[in-house]
């Protein structure tokens, strides 16, 4: 099978750069998949990916590079999980995980028996993973359960027990909404500071990774600093808007430092 080169960063104690992806594109995913992010999390919760067939062809442009394809699902539900997994992700993350039976029954469905009770079928995963997909995909397949209510992170030292998960995601807007912080997403909020420590020593205490939705790369870096090793320190959109607002603003304050005539509209 395939290996999973994100389990091989996290042997060599390396933070894994992931990407957020929102545009329901196939060009778009590739585009940034050969930017050379380490992942890219399709989000078919909160993203406009939301079809099997789009989210298809969005795996399959990730795939013309060697950047790891993962999806976050809408729900804990099984069926989507196993539909993920069988189109070709090499993982999921799953949202609202707020007890270990919603873990285990998460993790499950990504598993085969004994591990699990996922239903056989890999139709394009085979061809992906390649041969000996069956009796590896257990040790390659990426399931990171989402850390992101007060209850959650309550029960967060129990959820980290869940056998065979990957990690555990935190989520920090949802996470800081339940907690009633006064900002949303503040990574400079001591209390939610607390919070993503707590949820570094649960992963740390059961041997497994930290990982953590950033809002810009700075973030992400202190983040890793922290002990996270999956950031998201990107997101299709936000690049977009920022890079098209970043360039009319030049535009109109008429920013000539830069070379002329060296961009390549095709490149």
């Amino acid at each position: 099978m395939r290996p999973n080169r994100l389990k091989q960063l996290w042997k060599e104690d390396k933070t894994v750069v992931n990407a957020w992806v929102t545009i329901p594109s196939s060009w778009t995913a590739e585009v940034l998949a050969h930017s050379g992010f380490d992942a890219m999390t399709i989000d078919a919760q909160h993203g406009l990916a939301s079809d099997h067939m789009t989210i298809l062809t969005m795996l399959q442009a990730i795939s013309t590079t060697d950047t790891v394809p993962l999806v976050r699902v809408q729900w804990n539900d099984p069926a989507t999980h196993m539909k993920m997994l069988d189109m070709g992700a090499y993982g999921i993350i799953c949202p609202m995980i707020n007890t270990r039976e919603e873990s285990e029954s998460f993790v499950g469905a990504c598993r085969y028996v004994p591990h699990g009770y996922r239903s056989f079928g890999p139709v394009r995963a085979s061809v992906y993973g390649g041969e000996g997909y069956f009796e590896k995909s257990a040790e390659e397949i990426v399931t990171m359960s989402m850390i992101e209510t007060a209850e959650a992170l309550k029960n967060v030292d129990d959820i980290a027990k869940t056998a065979t998960m990957t990690g555990l995601y935190v989520g920090p807007w949802d996470l800081s909404i339940s907690m009633r912080r006064p900002r949303q997403g503040d990574f400079d909020d001591i209390e939610l500071l607390k919070a993503f420590e707590k949820v570094l020593n649960a992963c740390a205490k059961n041997n497994i990774i930290a990982g953590i939705q950033c809002p810009s790369p700075e973030a992400a870096i202190k983040m890793s600093e922290m002990g996270f090793r999956f950031v998201t320190a990107a997101s299709d959109t936000t690049l977009l808007k920022h890079g098209a607002v970043d360039a009319v603003k030049r535009f109109n304050n008429k920013e000539t430092s830069a070379p002329k005539n060296v961009s390549n509209p095709y490149a």
